[in-house]
């Protein structure tokens, strides 16, 4: 009896240890990684031993875009749809044509593949293609690299390549979204606290552009993203988008260009906005510049080594792919986003201005039309009131005078006839000497402008019409 109670507690722990085991066991399972997953740009470094121009154009690095991708978990191997290439584990990413899978390996638990490509060995081209991809939880990263050589007349063409892309989980398939398992009013005021800075105003989340039968003219340019992390060698798309005021796309291309500045020489950019890196760029910042219709936007892009890459990336404030979620944003039609009505407050303001020039010049040619008219009015009026003197016919007055008085019947003796004929012999010598003062018994007038004399009855200068002043 004493040694069943002894054995009962023993068996009791022997059987809690052999139960246990299987439960710890399923709680170290790997969690499934098919889901919803995005997709970093795929880039890509070449590498030429040897190239001489019979080989033709040197290999540039072409890479492709990221985007949202599928992932199907199938046993050990992965399947992967999206951002523009289906691919799968179980094969390498080159699709040179001849070139098919010599070896294959997979982890037990789905999180490490490696393929090898070769060329058939009767091939001129011999290529070989080692594709690795390597998995977490959350996060897979394909990496391949490639040796290529073939002789062309007598010449010998190596290079060599190497890809990388990475994938960051979105959604696990089987789990529910992020959003739906976080407290609606908790979150709340760490969101507004998160240390990151409110987007520019020349940054703001992407568009949603809409398709239009009848599109306006560009108002608006957006890149994608406004801000790039990348390493030395990387290729990397961004992304334009040209829209007009109401946000219809349009197929207008921007150009692109590189920003002066340091690595200005270390970096090339394509009609598609590509960019490209070299494998010797240093660390610095590096400006790419999208223009339409003389008004552009700039993508700030900030280049580090591979060692320093992962630490920047967490301080960075970017997603996993290192990219920011913004967009930049140039305005290209002023006057259609809240300027047209400027511009047309200074049209009217020039026409009102001009209209007012016009105006004011007819005014004053008609002002000084009027004032020679006037002077020319003025002049033949004087003319009339100078008398003998202004006219020069002094001889004729005075022979009026005389008629005048020999029709009024007046009688004059010897005596009277003769002074009447010495006094009318003066007066024309007078007048042929003129100017000459009148006589001292006699108050006369002088034109203030020449300076001529008239008699007292005169009221305007005979040569410029100027009113008379009585002499001192």
């Amino acid at each position: 009896m004493a040694r069943s109670l002894l054995a009962s507690p023993a068996l009791l722990l022997a059987l809690l240890v052999a139960g246990a085991t299987p439960r710890t066991g399923a709680a170290q399972e790997p969690p499934t990684l098919s889901g919803s997953w995005t997709a970093s740009a795929l880039t890509e470094q070449w590498s030429i031993a040897a190239w001489g121009d019979a080989c033709g154009p040197r290999p540039q690095p072409q890479g492709a875009p990221g985007g949202a991708v599928q992932i199907r978990q199938q046993g050990s191997e992965l399947s992967i749809s999206g951002a523009g290439r289906s691919w799968s584990t179980t094969e390498c990413w080159e699709q040179m044509p001849g070139l098919a899978r010599s070896t294959h390996s997979a982890s037990g638990n789905a999180r490490a593949w490696q393929t090898r490509c070769t060329t058939p060995p009767k091939d001129p081209r011999r290529a070989t293609v080692t594709t690795s991809t390597q998995a977490t939880d959350a996060r897979i990263t394909m990496t391949e690299t490639g040796q290529y050589q073939f002789i062309i007349q007598d010449t010998t063409c190596s290079a060599s390549v190497t890809r990388t892309r990475t994938y960051t989980l979105v959604q696990r398939e089987g789990e529910a979204p992020p959003a739906a398992s976080a407290p609606p009013a908790a979150s709340a005021p760490p969101a507004a606290s998160a240390p990151r800075a409110a987007p520019a105003a020349s940054e703001a989340r992407p568009a949603a552009p809409r398709a239009c039968d009848a599109p306006g003219e560009p108002a608006r340019l957006e890149v994608t993203p406004s801000r790039k992390l990348m390493r030395p060698g990387e290729r990397f798309q961004f992304r334009a988008l040209v829209m007009d005021a109401e946000g219809c796309a349009l197929p207008t291309r921007p150009t692109w260009s590189i920003a002066p500045g340091p690595l200005v020489s270390a970096a090339t950019v394509d009609a598609t906005g590509a960019l490209s890196l070299g494998a010797d760029a240093g660390e610095g910042k590096l400006g790419l510049v999208a223009s339409v219709a003389g008004k552009g936007v700039t993508v700030a892009i900030e280049v580090t080594s591979p060692d320093r890459y992962d630490a920047l990336l967490a301080t960075s404030g970017l997603n996993d792919a290192g990219e920011s979620d913004q967009a930049a944003i140039a305005v290209i039609a002023a006057g259609t986003i809240g300027g047209r009505t400027t511009a047309g407050e200074d049209v009217a303001r020039q026409r009102k201005n001009l209209f007012v020039a016009i105006v004011g010049g007819v005014a004053a040619c008609l002002g000084f039309v009027g004032l020679i008219l006037l002077r020319r009015g003025r002049r033949p009026a004087a003319g009339d009131l100078e008398g003998p003197t202004s006219t020069g016919t002094g001889g004729a007055g005075a022979d009026d005078v005389a008629g005048e008085r020999d029709g009024a019947g007046v009688e004059e003796g010897p005596e009277s006839s003769g002074a009447a004929t010495e006094a009318a012999a003066a007066r024309g010598a007078a007048t042929a000497a003129a100017p000459v003062r009148p006589a001292s018994q006699e108050r006369g007038k002088i034109c203030p402008t020449c300076g001529e004399h008239y008699p007292g009855a005169a009221m305007f200068c005979g040569k410029d019409g100027t009113q008379l002043v009585p002499l001192n």
